[in-house]
């Protein structure tokens, strides 16, 4: 090959054209010893510098029109040889204390706003021009809308209320699945009156003006403990002549003063709306909590107060929150020569608060029972948390500190509401266990409430599952229903009142997991269970008038394949168990802890079985401590085969532990839960060894 055809127009040979390389090199060498020299001379970054460069190609002067990744290294090289956009950079970075030169940092651009993202740390600086001033250059963001606006400095400020009003504003003009329909008003309700009034007045809402659109505000909280003023048949008709807002506890004034900041006339808390020495009232107006909190203008959840006279209305958001950090300015000159300030503040990542979720799920409204189907059955939440306000609707959610958490993540992120969405009965399955997870981890300050606390998730649940309840469980998917297990660090003595029939997870005190799995119809749990046991009957018997909420009886009758067990205590742990048939050895993951008696059998024979451990009649720090094993070797019990999930590469068997019941003779309780699993290849032949070692194969009732 020619010279000529290596370098077309060049008549050079080999040799001269490698020495012309060569010149070039050692010319290049020497300009970048003299920009070496240069530099030395170059002003610090943070104090105005002339731009060296038109167009730096490690910011691109931030006309980007994607995703770039920068090192830290390469913005302070560029800021000191005088690139203004990196000189900005570099001392924001320095300001909020991200700066990092071991990783990379993310660059890019989302509908007009500028994000800089440090990898590995869930924050990111968005840039950006503050209101009242020119843009930087076309198209930066600017606060034109309130929602960008720095963190407020306590729930009360002006900035605190434009983000909320805001939020409604967005809402009712864009959310159509967030509008009410049908409203049905509660019976009862607070008129807030107007800013300044020194009093609320209760209203019978059907004496409000026939075709009056009445809209308003719900509150949840923590009660904890009792309240100093609540609605009672004796002073019900002088609360609807007044009640001084000095006189109530401090979260309800609060809720007063944000109701009338917002509008509002009514306000609805159940406290003052619902007669709480009236067990009828009480139950027909608790029976109300889906229509109520559906159909509520806006919900307000005071998410920090454990108490009810400690209010939500007096932190201060930024003394309290240390993430939190003043936004850098920088005076700037734009391409039009106009004087203006370049600014950038600090805001979670695009995993927005994901790293709180520790302090989140701490939060005292997070941790009460009731709260659970408050939050889940509002269309709109304004949230009073621990750092700022936070807004959820069934379309997006937003926060005040500006992390736009639908940027990256469209869907996880806003409002997790399962009432809202439930577009087939199996996602609604699987919402309600998730339901059913979460609530037994919170607490409540009566136990007899374990199932009305949950009555109005349970009354819109039903309207897609369409299946008649059962104490907390669904008769149409009883035996899935039946896997649940109570918290291995939780077991603790049997509730003293009587709250629900055993097979149900509301029978025990303890935090319970679900142990099906149903996300859709192709998941491998459902393509893989097989149901053993058959349901012929069950009953519930309510205790009141709300037709979901408390039982005084119940039972349910089940046919499948029964063995009889004796319980053998684990050396290890006196109160692990494991079940011994002439099959098979397994362990029991037990709902309470357990103790022996003497049971009448269904042929009248007295025989020696296992029942939960009753609670002691006086209680001592020592009888919260585990006691040592009441089970002697041979005590009865039978193991109750529900079914197997065959998967790969084990297929597991699910057995429902029963003991004879301790005042229905002939009838069992549930004890627990246990699973065997075997291999793959080991599964027919364990099966069918299984099926013909059963002792019976008949229907028992279980109460």
């Amino acid at each position: 090959m020619t010279s000529s055809s290596l370098f077309p127009g060049c008549r050079c040979s080999h040799l001269f054209s490698f020495s012309c390389k060569m010149d070039f090199r050692h010319k290049i060498s020497r300009q970048v010893r003299q920009l070496r020299e240069r530099l030395k001379a170059v002003t610090k970054p943070g104090i105005d510098t002339p731009t060296l460069t038109k167009y730096c190609l490690t910011c691109k002067n931030l006309r980007l029109s994607g995703n770039s990744w920068l090192r830290c290294d390469r913005i302070e090289y560029s800021a000191r040889l005088g690139c203004r956009y990196c000189i900005f950079l570099l001392n924001a970075l320095k300001h909020f204390n991200v700066f990092d030169d071991q990783h990379p940092l993310h660059l890019c651009e989302s509908r007009g706003s500028y994000y800089l993202s440090p990898l590995f740390k869930n924050v990111e600086l968005e840039l950006y021009t503050p209101t009242g001033y020119p843009p930087a250059w076309d198209g930066i963001a600017q606060d034109a809308n309130p929602l960008h606006a720095v963190l407020s400095g306590s729930p009360q400020t002006s900035e605190a209320y434009e983000f909320i009003r805001s939020c409604l504003r967005d809402c009712d003009a864009n959310h159509p699945e967030c509008k009410i329909a049908g409203q049905r008003l509660p019976t009862r309700l607070l008129d807030v009156q107007h800013e300044g009034a020194p009093q609320v007045t209760l209203v019978e809402t059907e004496s409000l003006p026939v075709g009056h659109s009445t809209t308003y505000v719900a509150l949840s909280y923590c009660w904890g403990g009792q309240q100093s003023l609540t609605l009672k048949t004796e002073n019900l008709e002088a609360m609807k002549l007044g009640l001084m807002i000095s006189s109530l506890p401090q979260t309800l004034q609060d809720a007063i003063a944000v109701t009338r900041a917002l509008d509002q006339q009514y306000l609805w808390v159940d406290a003052l709306c619902i007669i709480q020495n009236s067990p009828s009232d009480w139950e027909v107006e608790s029976s109300k909590m889906a229509s109520i909190y559906r159909g509520a203008y806006l919900t307000i959840a005071a998410a920090t107060a454990s108490d009810v006279t400690q209010g939500f209305l007096s932190g201060n958001y930024r003394e309290t929150n240390a993430w939190y950090k003043e936004p850098y300015h920088e005076e700037w000159i734009n391409q039009q020569d106009c004087s203006t300030i370049l600014g950038a503040r600090l805001k979670y990542g695009v995993f927005g608060h994901d790293d709180e979720r520790h302090r989140v799920s701490a939060l005292p409204w997070n941790l009460r029972g009731w709260t659970l189907q408050e939050q889940f059955l509002s269309r709109r939440l304004l949230t009073y948390h621990a750092y700022e306000l936070r807004w959820g609707c069934q379309k997006k959610s937003a926060c005040q500190c500006r992390s736009d958490l639908s940027r990256t993540f469209p869907t996880c992120y806003r409002m997790y509401s399962p009432t809202y969405g439930l577009v087939t009965w199996r996602l609604a399955r699987e919402q309600w266990r998730r339901i059913v997870d979460d609530y037994t981890a919170r607490e409540l300050t009566d136990a007899r409430d374990k199932l009305p606390a949950i009555s109005g998730l349970a009354q819109v649940f039903q309207e897609d599952i369409q299946s008649p309840y059962i104490a907390g469980m669904w008769k149409n998917e009883l035996p899935l229903n039946l896997l649940w297990a109570a918290s291995k660090t939780k077991v603790g003595y049997a509730p003293e009142l009587y709250i629900a029939p055993t097979f149900s997870w509301a029978s025990i005190s303890s935090p319970v997991d679900s142990l099906y799995r149903i996300r859709d119809a192709n998941t491998a749990f459902r393509k893989g269970w097989v149901s053993l046991a058959r349901v012929e009957d069950t009953c519930s018997i309510l205790d009141g008038k709300d037709p979901l909420g408390r039982v005084k009886d119940g039972w349910i009758k089940l046919r499948g394949y029964i063995f009889k067990a004796t319980l053998v205590d684990n050396e290890n742990n006196g109160q692990a168990y494991c079940a011994s048939t002439k099959y098979l050895e397994t362990r029991i993951q037990c709902d309470t802890w357990l103790e022996e008696f003497q049971a009448t059998n269904e042929h009248g024979d007295v025989e020696r079985s296992v029942r939960r451990m009753r609670q002691p009649s006086v209680i001592t720090p020592q009888d919260n401590e585990p006691s040592p094993s009441k089970i002697k070797g041979g005590a009865v019990g039978y193991l109750l085969l529900i079914g197997y999930n065959k998967g790969t590469p084990y297929t597991f068997f699910y057995f429902l532990v029963l003991g004879l019941s301790s005042d229905k003779p002939g009838m069992y309780e549930r004890l627990g839960l246990s699973l065997y699993y075997k291999s793959e290849k080991k599964f027919e032949k364990f099966k069918s060894g299984l099926i013909a070692a059963a002792d019976d194969y008949k229907t028992i009732t279980i109460v």
